[in-house]
């Protein structure tokens, strides 16, 4: 009993330093070969391995490689988040890092939102619409069932409306418009994108009531009216580093969210050399991490407090069967290495956000996107000012080229 009680299990964070030091310096393909090995074998700590290969992967655009792993992570997730009881019961006397790690609720669902990224990279738009909505309806299940205090994901809805209209779906894109203006109404592209596929879907009174909701001049209509056939770059900014676990100061065997330092506010976006705008927020994943933690709270802190009673008992148990002193010592010693859990996917981005441009058809754009701290000024970011070509197809109206940055 005494090795199943004490035994130490590896610091995932300290052994998977270097590699995440690779990704943090832009080496994505190194970080991801570094992290191969971790991924493929059992362990407490392999759907960590699989969420952060899958990310550098990602960034290092290897999305089919890269959503294998995450759709092994999708299904890890879910098989491991219904541990058994003696399982259960084994933590209320040490704690949960003895069992495999299953994934904060909010990177279950980020792991869909990547899926969605990733299919949306290759073209495959009907994967991508099926993990957008899939990003939802985990949501409506930890809401309904789980009994969360959760919000839904305004990204979500809003990769689906883009995707959508690259169809010429105008309904569903219009729908899936209205459910991001329900969640983040103040995002500024909001005014465009609901007037225009109002009037592309000939609502007149909508027409009207989002001119009148975001102050559209008559001016501003003309443009949206006159500019919705031409191409688009879409640019998705991941920027920043993730909140991480400390130990909670109103109980320390409890994890609490913290953020890390980002000296990234947004992305100044440049086309051929023109100033042509900024990033918009689309998803806070640190506000999320935090507030998701918080509210789980209460039900963490009533576990550990079964787990303060569950030591005593078995101590007091031990002491009377054996010798007094060895039961205060066995009650010593679960206490000492009640520790919180301090694990969690740390290649997440602080945030996402989206830059939109309509532009004249032509063969090829150079992009330029420049870290902008929270002042406007040029940020001390790690990542520097990222340049990329993107292409246009001859004599195709309303094309949409989508690209995405990692900013550091």
């Amino acid at each position: 009993m005494a090795s199943s009680l004490f035994a130490g299990c590896g610091n995932y964070t300290a052994t998977t330093r270097a590699a995440r030091n690779e990704f943090y310096a832009g080496k994505y393909t190194e970080a991801a070969k570094a992290l191969e090995k971790g991924a493929h074998e059992d362990s407490l700590d392999q759907l960590l391995y699989l969420f952060d290969r899958a990310t550098a992967l990602h960034q290092a655009g290897d999305y089919d490689e890269s959503n294998k792993d995450f759709a092994a992570a999708d299904k890890m997730s879910e098989i491991k988040d219904y541990t058994s009881l003696s399982r259960e019961a084994a933590t209320l006397v040490t704690n949960d890092k003895i069992i495999q790690y299953k994934g904060e609720d909010f990177e279950k669902v980020l792991v869909s939102q990547y899926l969605a990224l990733n299919y949306l990279m290759m073209h495959k738009y009907e994967d991508a619409l099926v993990e957008c909505r899939r990003v939802n309806q985990k949501l409506h299940m930890m809401i309904s069932q789980g009994k969360r205090k959760y919000k839904l994901n305004p990204m979500a809805s809003y990769v689906s409306a883009l995707m959508w209209e690259d169809q010429h779906e105008w309904n569903d894109a219009y729908v899936d418009y209205q459910a991001v203006y329900a969640l983040i109404p103040e995002m500024s592209y909001l005014g465009d994108d609901l007037y225009r596929l109002a009037w592309i879907n000939n609502i007149t009174e909508d027409m009207d009531k989002w001119a009148r909701q975001y102050n559209l001049s008559g001016d501003d209509k003309k443009r949206i009216r006159d500019t919705a056939k031409l191409p688009e770059i879409v640019v998705i900014v991941e920027n920043g580093h993730s909140p991480e676990k400390q130990p909670n100061p109103a109980w320390t065997a409890l994890p609490k969210y913290y953020p890390r330092n980002n000296p990234v506010a947004f992305a100044e976006v440049s086309v051929n050399g023109q100033v042509r705008g900024r990033s918009q927020m689309l998803f806070n994943v640190e506000k999320t991490a935090i507030e998701n933690m918080d509210e789980k709270f209460a039900g963490l802190l009533a576990k550990r407090i079964g787990g303060v009673v569950a030591k005593e008992v078995i101590a007091d148990q031990v002491g009377k069967r054996t010798d007094p002193l060895i039961g205060k010592l066995l009650s010593f010693g679960m206490h000492a290495i009640d520790q919180a859990d301090l694990r969690s996917w740390l290649t997440l981005p602080k945030d996402f956000q989206v830059f939109r441009v309509r532009v004249p058809l032509a063969p090829s754009y150079t992009v330029q996107i420049r870290p902008k701290n929270g002042a406007g000024d040029n940020a001390l970011s790690a990542s520097g000012v990222l340049e990329k070509i993107v292409h246009f197809e001859p004599g195709k109206p309303g094309q949409r080229v989508f690209i995405h940055v990692r900013v550091l």
